[in-house]
């Protein structure tokens, strides 16, 4: 840098230093832009990602509530039946034929 017995620096030397620093402030510029997009397009993936999974939490959500709707179901249905006159006949059946089968068996019984 060249100054002028007055102390100040010629026109040339000012202008170079102003076109180095707008040439670094420019290169910094770019080099933050360009990381700025691959963090966009980064984050974008993993949005996609958070999305896809949230669409699949929500449909597994919904299976599971339309299961337990029907296991409600069954599982009423079932207790109706056990407490069916039909069922208590049947387990009085099964209650008497027991014993006559485990003699007949005791006894040298065999189908």
């Amino acid at each position: 840098m060249t100054t002028t017995p007055t102390g100040t620096e010629d026109i040339g030397s000012v202008r170079d230093n102003v076109s180095r620093v707008i040439d670094e402030t420019a290169s910094l510029n770019a080099d933050l832009a360009q990381e700025l997009i691959s963090a966009y397009d980064r984050e974008s993936k993993l949005l996609g990602g958070i999305g896809r999974r949230e669409r699949e939490i929500a449909r597994l959500k919904n299976e599971l509530a339309k299961r337990d709707a029907k296991l409600a179901s069954v599982n009423e249905r079932l207790e109706r039946l056990l407490g069916s006159k039909a069922m208590q006949v049947q387990r009085a059946y099964w209650r008497l034929r027991r014993p006559q089968r485990g003699s007949a068996q005791q006894a040298g019984g065999r189908r």
